[in-house]
């Protein structure tokens, strides 16, 4: 079967959105499918277009797995302001829009968003290529996250978005969710749209990142009880919590390492220079396999967001990947996460935006090691039962082909 997935993230750019269709495509292609990545030009999250790269344009490839990508140009910018992230937004959309709508035709699309303006990609092609079956692949319900984050304000904006969920929504033929509780969403919201095949699509570990963390496990411990966390620094993650812990904790053998770039780490880092603390590290994006080497060398990992309703539902990739990782997780999100945390026994869930609850947390780790092995241990048996993503693309596509025939 010919697929073609489109996605705006897809590595050497990092986090979660360019991690799960980077591993999904390779297992759809390991499946016995003829896979196509339509993406955009690597620079997120910092803004600079990777280096071999043209900004004007479009780059082909091929992986050694097989899966072959179309990166198309994108107005890449640090997304400070609305305008700039609308801009690097809507080219992309265009962009990849006018790719696609004139690439051979293929047996299934599927289409990840956010950012919903990818979705109208999907919008497009049912328009004017009737012959492709849609797939949405829903990572998180917007403008919903959007208004939360604060980067909605304008009416005007709000009612556009609306519109586009409505009409993006309605261009699919089934539906992946990325965290099962979006079902209950759809279920409410959009019920004319909830009776489309759907089926949960997690973000969990894949068998080649299990076998990356097993080639680092020789990797000694930090010196210093080390607290690690990795990823986007945005307006979602609630590091500024981390930062006021971490204060608390100066005067004990405790070290922090904060990975990752995003639209807050300016910010995050004054805030750390006004707090006057010496015991947090900072560290720019680095490669996924430098990444697991500094997971592997951590003692225990934080997965910390902000205090909303809209993340009660929320269970994210990096929880899993640490868990894969054999490391304890001090998770401060509430809903299906302390779930997950509570039925794994892989970590602790905190209230979220509590620094004294996270300090204690981190306190009862660092003062029992043997804890530290035993949740490690435990946390890495329940994600590697439960969530390998290779068993997670068998099931959900085939259920949305077979459904959707």
């Amino acid at each position: 079967m010919k697929i073609l997935i489109i996605s705006q993230y897809f590595p050497p750019e990092i986090g979660a959105a360019a991690t799960r269709w980077s591993e999904y495509s390779n297992i759809l292609q390991e499946m016995g499918h003829e896979v196509t990545v339509l993406c955009e030009i690597p620079n997120y999250p910092t803004g600079i277009i990777t280096e071999g790269y043209s900004k004007y344009r479009t780059a082909y490839e091929k992986l050694d797995s097989g899966v072959h990508l179309v990166r198309v140009p994108v107005w890449a910018s640090s997304r400070e302001s609305t305008a700039q992230r609308l801009g690097f937004f809507i080219t992309f959309m265009f962009s990849a829009m006018r790719k696609a709508l004139f690439m051979s035709r293929y047996d299934v699309t599927i289409v990840s968003s956010p950012p919903l303006f990818v979705g109208m990609i999907a919008v497009a092609l049912k328009l004017f290529r009737k012959s492709s079956r849609i797939i949405l692949d829903i990572r998180d319900l917007w403008p919903e996250s959007a208004i939360v984050l604060g980067e909605i304000s304008s009416p005007l904006v709000l009612n556009i978005g609306r519109w586009m969920e409505r009409i993006v929504y309605k261009s699919a033929d089934a539906y992946f969710f990325a965290v099962p509780g979006f079902k209950e969403y759809f279920k409410r919201e959009f019920p004319e749209h909830y009776v489309k095949p759907h089926f949960p699509l997690m973000n969990g570990i894949s068998h080649q990142f299990i076998e990356l963390m097993n080639s680092h496990q020789d990797a000694e411990l930090s010196e210093k009880f080390t607290v690690l966390y990795s990823g986007n620094i945005g307006l979602a993650q609630d590091l500024e919590m981390v930062l006021n812990a971490a204060k608390q904790l100066e005067n004990e053998a405790i070290h922090f390492q904060i990975i990752g770039d995003g639209a807050s780490k300016t910010e995050l880092v004054e805030y750390a220079r006004k707090l006057e603390i010496n015991n947090v590290e900072f560290i720019g994006s680095i490669p996924r396999i430098q990444l697991i080497n500094y997971i592997q060398k951590a003692h225990i990992c934080l997965v910390p967001l902000i205090k909303n309703d809209l993340f009660l539902n929320a269970i994210p990739s990096k929880m899993l990947e640490y868990m894969a990782g054999n490391k304890p997780v001090v998770v401060s999100i509430k809903g299906e996460a302390e779930v997950f945390m509570k039925d794994s026994s892989g970590g602790i869930c905190v209230e979220p935006g509590d620094a004294n609850a996270l300090v204690e947390a981190i306190l009862f780790y660092f003062e029992n090691p043997q804890k530290v092995k035993l949740d490690g241990e435990s946390g890495a048996n329940y994600v590697k039962q439960n969530f390998i993503k290779e068993t997670l693309m068998q099931n959900a596509f085939q259920y949305a082909i077979e459904e959707n025939s």
